[in-house]
């Protein structure tokens, strides 16, 4: 997987609708620090692809012709769990947004947002930073199930600031600046705060950590 600092970040497309997958293509082919890893319009081609190319950030659409686009978003990150999965959707609905969530990805698009929006949330998951609106993001608190794995009373000091710092939308170069650790010690911070939570995403963790008021909430966007 390539280095979003070093090399342009690599995006997939995948979608089924030829005339939005080929515009997302052309458009950030366009953009000098991303590259177009490819494009393909199902599951089955997405795995292909995505095997083949492992890109720092897919685009992923919810509805395709083999199934929906979030038990591709498992199967992917099963095998490379550092992609970075954003959802495009033409619903908004909080079951959706949970969902897409609670599967990994680092948050979901509206298909109707302008392709300028697509392209900084492309650059935002790139550097993990979150990928939300806050009013989607309260919805997705309102969603969320509590479940005995969700273990927030194991979560360490230094752990609910990383997640503090997560939820302000800080990305993991930020926060290791911010804290005065290394790239590495966030990761293995945020890995145990997965674990400690049972879940897949640093968003899904944010959430709960902010509906059981262990962080503040922040517009996440």
């Amino acid at each position: 997987m390539t280095s979003a600092a070093t090399t342009p970040t690599s995006v997939a497309v995948i979608d089924d609708h030829i005339m939005v997958a080929e515009m997302l293509a052309l458009m950030i082919s366009r953009e000098s620090d991303l590259r177009l890893a490819g494009v393909a319009g199902n599951i089955a081609d997405a795995l292909v692809l995505v095997n083949d190319e492992q890109p720092d950030v897919v685009l992923m659409d919810y509805r395709l012709p083999d199934g929906d686009g979030i038990e591709a978003v498992k199967k992917i990150l099963a095998k490379f769990p550092e992609t970075r999965i954003v959802m495009l959707t033409g619903s908004g609905s909080p079951d959706l947004l949970a969902r897409s969530i609670g599967a990994g990805c680092v948050g979901l698009l509206s298909k109707d947002r302008p392709i300028g929006d697509v392209l900084s949330a492309v650059r935002s998951a790139a550097r993990g930073e979150l990928v939300i609106r806050s009013d989607e993001f309260s919805n997705l608190l309102g969603q969320l199930r509590k479940t005995p794995e969700q273990k927030t009373h194991l979560l360490t000091p230094r752990e609910l600031e990383v997640l503090q710092l997560l939820g302000q939308g800080h990305s993991t170069e930020a926060i290791a600046e911010e804290l005065f650790i290394s790239v590495n010690t966030v990761r293995n911070h945020v890995a145990n705060i997965l674990s400690k939570l049972g879940v897949h995403s640093k968003l899904e963790a944010v959430a709960i950590a902010a509906r059981e008021k262990l962080i503040s909430l922040v517009d996440v966007e």
